[in-house]
């Protein structure tokens, strides 16, 4: 994506604070990296397929490259940094520029409600080469923006948990499903840069 762009993305995320979430308990701290870059047809967004695991609340999704935080991080950055890198290859910090955090979010998952994920934002500044975990990456793919922007690729569904009705949101691309938490940062991703695209 052009320089203007991403200067546009980063000054506008500056420009907030983004929404903490504070919740008594004993909480699973993760954060997660969104991935932008520039091609012929305009900015693509990176996410990965999960594969299949019965010990992975997130098994199968489409979601961004991220994970929990460990003892040797010294915040959720670092954690998110570290997580793009172990589980696709690629080093934010020398091929790319982290331009800010949205807001945290708490998985509706059963199975990952006790998670807090921050999510960070960056873009890519030089071509790089996937080498993805199998074990838990079973593909990585580009979505184009204009795709994710246009309204008729959103669903908006309505589904139970814990007997409360709560709002998802889907983007189709393919065959496939971006949902659940994913679904809910990239909305709110959308919802707050869709004017600079």
């Amino acid at each position: 994506m052009s320089q203007k762009t991403s200067n546009k993305l980063e000054k506008l995320l500056a420009s907030r604070d983004p929404h903490k979430l504070t919740i008594e308990g004993d909480f699973v701290h993760a954060a997660v990296m969104m991935i932008l870059k520039e091609e012929p047809k305009g900015a693509s967004m990176l996410f990965i397929k999960r594969p299949d695991s019965d010990s992975d609340p997130f098994s199968g999704h489409v979601a961004f490259p991220g994970g929990k935080m460990k003892g040797e991080d010294s915040d959720k950055l670092e954690t998110a940094v570290r997580e793009t890198r172990e589980e696709i290859g690629v080093d934010i910090a020398h091929s790319g520029r982290v331009l800010g955090e949205l807001d945290d979010v708490n998985p509706n998952n059963p199975r990952a409600n006790t998670y807090i994920v921050t999510p960070y934002l960056s873009v890519l500044n030089e071509e790089v080469t996937f080498t993805p975990c199998t074990r838990e990456v079973e593909e990585v793919l580009w979505v184009p923006l204009a795709h994710l922007l246009d309204e008729k690729n959103f669903k908006l569904r309505l589904r139970e948990r814990d007997g409360i009705p709560r709002e998802d949101y889907a983007y189709i691309y393919e065959q496939y499903i971006i949902w659940g938490m994913t679904g809910r940062i990239l909305r709110q991703f959308i919802s707050l840069t869709r004017h600079l695209f």
